[in-house]
């Protein structure tokens, strides 16, 4: 989760914390060295001294987006001994929790997903923010690809389950959770489309012990 860093920590982590939290809410455009540094107590100096420039700034902080979504991406996909069907819990429950962050009352439409917000800034960000959805990309697509191949190893899915289109089909709803939840100002369809994903796969390819845990 994306939280600011904790008072203890070196200045130029709580920096970049605090700079990640502002960019969430505000986008590119939505903050300035002069916000962080009045929010921290410090001068626009000290900030320019740890980061330069702003540029370098969301380098360093984009950089720290995608290393937390490897290291989620791994987490859910593939810990030992957890069947498919948990792990595609695991990562609905991670989504509504960063969800839940940046919206927690009702009916509200904040952008919450570091993908969407990427997305978003492609104009101002160019190669930093296409480089960083590539890697998540290919991180979602080596990790989900381990855990079709696995499922089908233990026998949760079928032989002939078609691995490539499984794969397709969760990395892409996976990748485009965010703006499902501005559309309807909660995060009830994303739920309601996992559970719809999870019932596809299990009825077209899953064996008898898939469809009863995903029952």
């Amino acid at each position: 989760m994306l939280t600011k860093a904790e008072p203890t920590a070196p200045m130029r982590e709580h920096i970049r914390g605090l700079a990640q939290e502002l960019y969430m809410r505000g986008g590119y455009e939505g903050f300035s060295f002069g916000d962080i540094a009045a929010a921290l107590g410090i001068t626009r100096a000290n900030v320019h001294y740890h980061f330069g420039s702003k540029r370098q700034l969301m380098a360093a902080m984009i950089d720290g987006f995608v290393e937390d979504a490897l290291a989620r991406i791994a987490r859910h996909w593939s810990s030992p001994g957890d069947g498919f069907a948990e792990r595609l819990r695991r990562q609905c429950a991670d989504l509504r929790a960063f969800h839940h962050h940046f919206n927690p009352m009702p009916e509200q439409r904040h952008v919450w997903s570091p993908v969407s917000r990427l997305r978003l800034d492609l104009p101002f960000l160019g190669d930093l923010a296409t480089v960083a959805l590539q890697r998540v990309n290919h991180g979602y697509d080596q990790c989900l690809r381990r855990a079709v191949l696995e499922a089908i190893e233990i026998g949760e899915l079928r032989d002939d389950a078609p691995v490539d289109d499984i794969v397709r089909l969760l990395r892409t709803t996976i990748m485009s959770c965010g703006p499902i939840t501005q559309d309807q100002g909660s995060f009830g369809d994303v739920d309601a489309l996992f559970v719809t994903i999870g019932r596809t796969i299990a009825t077209a390819w899953g064996t008898q012990g898939l469809r009863i845990k995903l029952a």
